[in-house]
This record gives structure tokens, C-alpha cells and sequence, in this order.
């Protein structure tokens, strides 16, 4: 976060920029702060209670809206907001994630409650839901374990494995966060850091925080590239199906990604 800009913040800008790190969708409008129908509605039910248990002054103008009563806000009220602790939650694999005709059509990912999430991962898990990237849960690793995120299902996986070589190509991140396949839910993003090397949580949520911005950004290209690209039925479908039948997760990957660039015919 730049420093300079963070100074000129006023009450509602810095508790809307707090919020949006949390994963949050929000939106500023004439001084009220606006969260969005991209969250659920546990989401907006906790950040009143959340924002209440800070003793942040608020009034709320609606369910979804509300404005902040004092111009400061500190920078460790922000960090506040920013690493509230998620809680655990149960994660729903249905058969219909694990088939290609779900990943051809389906437009946008799903909704998980972001204040559910680690604090450090949840930016990037709503990021990937709203460019049609299924995701179901991610963690932070507690300092114990490698950061990781669930993917629905193999295609949605082999999919960004293609979106992440094309858009994080100039990245500077602090762990290397690859594709793997064949876990329960089908592929997951998993950080590798250097062997004896602790985990440092900044370093993960700066990583998350960079990535999720990307993602944001390109959000519409990306569900608009998916829909242009790949057809729900057909010769396309059967060839997805083999490789995933086969087990080649690389020929998945290289095969989606010559379809992008138009190195092969759909």
C-alpha cells in the first residue's frame, strides 16, 4: 500500500481500504461506504458486528451501507480489519465441479464467505470466484504448512495454470505458487518457499494481495477469454475429458493454452 496515499486517506476511505484487503467487495459513493452484491450476506452481517466490536462509529443508512462517523481512522485499526481471524467451515465438492461442461459454461465461481478465510489468502480466493475460477477454500498454512488454495475440479485448475502464465509474467513474489492436480477437489495452488526457510506471513499476504489485484483487473477479460475460447460440447469436451482420463495434466495445460493463442483449431 503506498504510504503517501494511505496519509490522505479520511475515516471512510481507510476503513473501505481495510475492507477490501479482508476480501471484501466494497464500493465508495458521496461518503458511504457500499458493500456490494458480489458478497454474501454473512459477509455483510459481519462486518456490521465486526466494525461494532472495534467501536468504529458507523450508521447505517441500509443492510449493505453505511457511513463512518469520524474523519481519522489509525493505521492499527486498519491492520485490524485487515487480519481478523476466519474460522473454519465446511467445503462442498459437487460432481458436476469435476465435468468439463461445468467449466465451459459456468461465468462466474461461487460465493465463500470472506471473513470465513485466513485474512492473508481471502483477497485472492473472492478475486478467482469473480473471474469464473471456481475456488472453494484457501488457506494460509498457520506458519506450519505451505499457503494454499482449492480448486474445483481439474479444467478450472489446468485454466489457471494458462491465466498465470499470461498474466503474472512480471510479477516479484516472495513463494512460488504452482498448479498441482490430483487432490480432492481436483488441483490446487500451493506456495513453495526455500527448503529450512520459515513462512512469513506478510510475505504470503503481500504475494496474495499482488496476485488478487491482477485478478481483479482482468477479471472480465478472463471469463470473457473462457467463453470465447472453449465449447461446452463436442470434439472439445472429448479431448479435455481423455487428458484428465489420462492423467496428463501437462498436455491439459499446453492443449488450453494453444487453443488461447490460436496455435490449434477448436
Amino acid at each position: 500500500m503506498n504510504l503517501m496515499r494511505l496519509e490522505m486517506m479520511n475515516g471512510t476511505e481507510r476503513v473501505a481500504e481495510a475492507l477490501q484487503m479482508r476480501g471484501l467487495f466494497i464500493e465508495v459513493k458521496n461518503d458511504t461506504i457500499v458493500l456490494t452484491k458480489e458478497n454474501t450476506k454473512k459477509d455483510i452481517e459481519m462486518v456490521c458486528q465486526l466494525l461494532s466490536s472495534l467501536n468504529i462509529p458507523t450508521l447505517w443508512v441500509a443492510s449493505y451501507k453505511f457511513q463512518v462517523l469520524v474523519n481519522r481512522i489509525p493505521n492499527s485499526m486498519m491492520k485490524k480489519i485487515m487480519n481478523v481471524r476466519g474460522q473454519e467451515f465446511p467445503v462442498r465438492m459437487e460432481g458436476y465441479h469435476y465435468r468439463w461442461r461445468a467449466f465451459a459454461q459456468r461465468r462466474f465461481g461461487i460465493k465463500v464467505n470472506a471473513l470465513d478465510l485466513d485474512p492473508q489468502v481471502s483477497m485472492m480466493v473472492k478475486m478467482l470466484n469473480l473471474a469464473g475460477i471456481t475456488t472453494l477454500a484457501g488457506c494460509n498454512g498457520h506458519h506450519r504448512y505451505s499457503p494454499n488454495f482449492q480448486i474445483s475440479g481439474v479444467f478450472q485448475g489446468a485454466w489457471y495454470k494458462v491465466i498465470q502464465d499470461k498474466y503474472f509474467t512480471n510479477c516479484v513474489l516472495h513463494y512460488k505458487w504452482n498448479v498441482h492436480f490430483g487432490n480432492q477437489s481436483g488441483s490446487s495452488i500451493i506456495a513453495e518457499k526455500i527448503a529450512n526457510e520459515s513462512w512469513d506471513m506478510n510475505k504470503i499476504y503481500q504475494d496474495n494481495v499482488q496476485m488478487a489485484l491482477i485478478i481483479k483487473e482482468k477479471a472480465d477479460e478472463i471469463r470473457k477469454l473462457k467463453n470465447q475460447t472453449f465449447k461446452r460440447d463436442g470434439e472439445m469436451k472429448k479431448v479435455g475429458k481423455r487428458f484428465v482420463l489420462e492423467e496428463d495434466y501437462e498436455g491439459l495445460v499446453s492443449w488450453m493454452r494453444e487453443i488461447l493463442e490460436g496455435k490449434r483449431a477448436k
